[in-house]
């Protein structure tokens, strides 16, 4: 199931899954703000995974399948209602709308120098990964703790904070099931699928 490839385009995946599933108040504002930003035509990378216009929905859908497939593997499908799970998975990267610019930079290529376009980090909130994506969310929808949690710590051991040395990430993971796998599902859609 995870690495099913795509029947329709991943922005109708998407589009298809957030409707159908996420109904919370607000919701409808959310999915508004989306579309104005360039959250489906955003990389999920500057050079490492979905580096291509439309990575960032591409990778999101992906990690919704991921997190699916975990769940049903870890005995857990029943635990969380489809809406926290299309939630937490879909969005856990909202932070990168709105993220990147075009840019250009100069590469050998067979021994001649090229331009050649690429993304670049443009930020204007710069407040964090999971927590910006925690903060643009809690603008239009209320999150559970649960939710929180899983997008707050969905990077794992390659979140900042643990390079710093704090180890919240790690409580988190021992609190809740959903960050945890939310987590695996992220690191199997960037790794298996994208890498």
């Amino acid at each position: 199931m995870c690495n099913e490839d795509f029947v329709n385009d991943p922005r109708d995946t998407f589009l298809e899954i957030y409707q159908s599933k996420i109904k919370r108040a607000g919701s409808e504002e959310l999915l508004e703000w989306l579309t104005s930003s360039d959250f489906f035509t955003a990389p999920a990378s500057t050079r490492y995974h979905g580096s291509f216009e439309g990575g960032l929905v591409t990778h999101s859908v992906n990690v919704y399948r991921c997190l699916a497939e975990e769940l049903e593997l870890s005995g857990l499908s029943n635990t969380y209602t489809e809406e926290t799970v299309a939630l937490v998975s879909l969005l856990h990267d909202v932070c990168k709308a709105n993220f990147y610019k075009k840019g250009t930079r100069n590469v050998k290529e067979n021994g001649q120098w090229v331009t050649k376009e690429v993304f670049e980090i443009d930020e204007k909130f710069p407040c964090g990964h999971g927590e910006k994506s925690v903060i643009i969310l809690q603008n239009f929808i209320h999150l559970s703790a649960e939710e929180i949690f899983a997008i707050r710590a969905h990077m794992g051991g390659f979140d900042t904070s643990v390079k710093g040395g704090d180890y919240f990430i790690g409580k988190i993971f021992e609190k809740s099931k959903l960050a945890l796998l939310l987590h695996v599902a992220d690191m199997k859609a960037t790794y298996l699928l994208e890498g």
